[in-house]
């Protein structure tokens, strides 16, 4: 359930009846502590009709200039203007305390509010001496700004604030008070502002709190207003900063733990103590935990556990995260040499030398707040914003392995060589991510991280890796087929890295061919796409085939070719060999993922020529009867309604479940991506990286919706309109291009 703060800025006139009208419409309130306004008296009176209500308690400090109303800059030396501010709250706090309370938060008042928004050094060091006063002090400040990014710098709560009676420009600043209609005096226009600012996924001016000034003539009809419409939308109104989990589901076997979408410290370390919890609780039948920007993906076994008592068991943990000791971040230097082939353009764009790109993007300590997109690909936050550069209009087919990236108002690296549109500024060469070490990756959520400038880093040397033999007997590969590739059920354990599963795609159907020969359920097959191929065996043995609609058992004799039947309905077919095939173990697994290069035959689709070798096959499991295939047909598939199914107006959400697709050729293991006609959006925003599965429907702004598969990325920045039932993936596994589907919706 949506939570929203309601503030507003009381203790600013000596007549109190104003603020007594209007402190029962709002949750919390900023008291005015003698600077710009207020005196001892107005402070003690304002308190006690805040504890009379029930409200939030915050100081309200602005610079030392009552004859301005505290409206007018003044130029102050930082460590002046730190002792200034400490005062004030020092005061409002010894007066709460005398009234039997507390204060919880601060939001600076005026012309100092105004003056740090983009002033990232004075606000850290204001913020810094809040700590000290209490670390445990919300700080209220204007949305997306750098005083919030510094608060959270600073081991701050930040809590971002919208305005309900001031007016905003184009790109989210507010508009002077000099310039005229700078107050909003009109509660329709109010309304509606507010209304889009709270309601509307919004990454420009996200909300967590609205404001409505206490010396506005309108503040009280605002504040009643506000109230009702806020309780009409089912909101909770609450202080904020108090990270109240909601949630959410993902198709059949995923609870999403959600807070509001900010990509903040403080909502991070909310999302790794619930995380820990969780991991500390041993709930039976939680699979997998992947932490995210703002939520936690539970993967759980719908056989072990339902949705229910998950949720259940999770909403009572989060209730108690407070008393969650979280670990003290690990410090990971990265040696870099800087020049990559976007160095120049990073500089250019940002009217910097190279020289002093590299001193800005090496100067700090990065956060790491989760991995995906590749295996141990960290997404950092921290990066200098005189550093943020927009990602290239066109991505790199191919980004070398440890390449150093700038993205916007992020950084980071890339462990595997894969396609990408980062700002490439340099390159390391420690290894982020090697599959044989028994830590297969580097980073994780939490850590921290410094690029040092190659010669100076003290790093950890890159782990060896094993070299492996190559056989000379088994099955040899005369025409290797269209796309053919070992797969077993999947390699698990590692979404939180960013590694998906993978494994076979029609998983009914890799079941079903290891069933037939009484394998292993899990030995490894080869999974066909389009095209079988042509194999010879050095010795006999017992094959099974299993196609989309039929299947077939034969005994093959050694060094001859076999020539299997070709696909006649569906689009992927499972070779199951007695015992299974004897590539190697990666990570738990002999699945291959080629996006990540690992599993299988060296990570890749198999080639004329090579050799995989055979598992022993002497001691087998009896067979009772043949596999019942469930028919593969063209249809409707049936998803369960995504976390952002909302974003859609009625138009893309009628084409989404009432218009066939077609299956694009872009379709491959990462992704099934569909043709027809593109989906409106109700909303044109971005949102923060999140959780998807295998079956989430992505809509990117193309509107063409793409479903993730085996492959699959763990986190996505797509809007997630659905999510297919499990028991329908086998059907788009076996659908290829051009066949046609529909969805249909349940709950």
């Amino acid at each position: 359930m949506r939570q929203i703060d309601l503030n507003a800025d009381l203790g600013e006139l000596t007549d109190a009846s104003l603020d007594a009208a209007i402190i029962p419409h709002i949750s919390s309130v900023n008291i005015a502590c003698g600077a710009h306004a207020g005196n001892a008296d107005t402070m003690r009176t304002t308190i006690r009709l805040a504890k009379h209500h029930g409200v939030s308690i915050g100081v309200h400090p602005g610079y030392p200039d009552s004859e301005n109303f505290g409206r007018n800059s003044m130029d102050i030396p930082i460590e002046e203007l730190c002792s200034c501010v400490s005062e004030q709250i020092k005061l409002l706090v010894s007066i709460a305390e005398e009234e039997g309370t507390f204060v919880r938060h601060v939001k600076l008042h005026g012309a100092l509010y105004n003056d740090l928004v983009d002033d990232y050094d004075r606000s850290l060091a204001i913020c810094k001496v809040i700590g000290e006063i209490d670390p445990d002090l919300r700080f209220i400040g204007f949305s997306n700004s750098e005083t919030l990014r510094a608060a959270e710098d600073a081991g701050l709560t930040a809590v971002h604030e919208v305005f309900a009676d001031r007016a905003y420009t184009a790109d989210g600043k507010l508009v002077s008070r000099s310039q005229l209609n700078a107050v909003i005096h009109d509660e329709a226009t109010s309304l509606a502002q507010v209304k889009k600012m709270v309601c509307e996924p919004n990454l420009l001016l996200p909300a967590d709190s609205v404001c409505v000034h206490g010396d506005n003539p309108s503040a009280v009809a605002f504040a009643s207003a506000l109230r009702t419409f806020f309780e009409g939308q089912g909101m909770v109104i609450q202080p904020a900063g108090e990270h109240k989990f909601s949630f959410a589901v993902l198709g059949d076997n995923s609870l999403l733990a959600q807070l509001p979408p900010r990509i903040s410290k403080s909502t991070h370390r909310t999302i790794r103590a619930l995380l820990l919890v969780i991991e500390g609780s041993a709930i039976d039948g939680i699979i997998e935990l992947v932490p995210c920007y703002a939520e936690l993906k539970i993967d759980f076994d719908p056989a072990t556990i339902s949705l229910a008592e998950v949720e259940e068991n999770v909403r009572s943990l989060a209730e108690n995260l407070n008393s969650i000791n979280v670990p003290e971040p690990r410090l990971i230097e990265i040696p870099v040499v800087y020049g990559g082939e976007d160095l120049k353009q990073v500089a250019e764009h940002n009217g910097l030398t190279e020289e002093e790109v590299i001193r800005l993007h090496s100067d700090p300590t990065y956060l790491v707040y989760m991995l995906g997109f590749s295996p141990g690909f960290a997404y950092m936050g921290g990066l200098n914003p005189k550093l943020a550069t927009p990602r290239l209009e066109s991505p790199r087919i191919s980004v070398p392995v440890g390449s150093v990236g700038i993205a916007g108002n992020q950084t980071g690296i890339y462990p595997v060589e894969s396609p990408g549109g980062w700002n490439i500024i340099g390159h390391t060469a420690l290894k982020l991510f090697d599959p044989i070490a028994g830590n297969p990756f580097l980073f994780e959520a939490g850590d921290e991280v410094r690029f040092v400038p190659e010669g100076r880093a003290r790093s950890p040397s890159a782990p060896k890796t094993a070299r492996r033999s190559v056989p000379t007997s088994g099955i040899k590969i005369i025409e290797p087929g269209m796309y053919t590739t070992v797969q077993d059920a999947g390699r698990f354990g590692y979404l939180r890295y960013g590694l998906p599963a993978s494994g076979a795609m029609d998983r009914e159907a890799f079941a079903a061919a290891n069933f037939l020969l009484g394998n292993d359920p899990n030995a490894a097959v080869l999974e066909c796409t389009g095209t079988l191929p042509v194999l010879e065996f050095s010795e006999s043995v017992k094959v099974a085939v299993v196609y989309a609609n039929r299947f077939q058992t034969l005994a093959v004799s050694a060094g001859e070719p076999v020539k299997f039947q070709p696909l006649e309905k569906g689009y992927r077919a499972y070779i199951a060999i007695e015992g299974g095939i004897d590539v190697p173990l990666v990570m738990g697994s002999r699945s291959t993922y080629v996006p990540g290069k690992l599993g299988g035959l060296e990570g890749r689709t198999l080639r004329a020529g090579d050799v995989l070798p055979l598992r022993d096959h002497g001691s087998r499991l009896h067979v009772a009867e043949v596999p019942d295939l469930a028919p593969k047909v063209e249809g409707c598939i049936r998803v369960i309604p995504g976390p952002e199914a909302d974003w859609f107006d009625c138009g893309g959400l009628n084409t989404f479940l009432s218009t066939p697709f077609s299956v694009s050729s872009k379709s491959d293991r990462t992704g099934i991506r569909l043709e027809g006609a593109p989906l409106s959006f109700r909303h044109d925003e971005q949102m923060v990286s999140s959780g998807i599965s295998m079956g989430t429907i992505q809509v990117p702004p193309s509107g063409q919706p793409i479903i993730m598969m085996a492959d699959h990325p763990t986190t996505g920045g797509y809007p997630r309109i659905g999510n297919v039932v499990e028991e329908d993936l086998c059907i788009l596994a076996q659908m290829k291009p051009g066949d046609l589907l529909r969805f249909r919706e349940i709950s």
